[in-house]
């Protein structure tokens, strides 16, 4: 429950930042911590 709010709220960070900053840098890199905590959540729900 934990990690999936974190996603979301990476999601809407990078959803903000996409259209805020003409720098695509910030975006990239929130987009991939997201991805990285969808993984770890889906990595526990599958072998815990």
């Amino acid at each position: 429950m934990l990690l999936n709010t974190l996603f979301l709220l990476g999601f809407i960070a990078a959803f903000i930042v996409y259209f805020a900053t003409p720098n695509r840098t910030p975006f990239f890199i929130i987009c991939g911590v997201s991805i990285v905590i969808k993984l770890i959540e889906y990595g526990i729900r599958f072998f815990g």
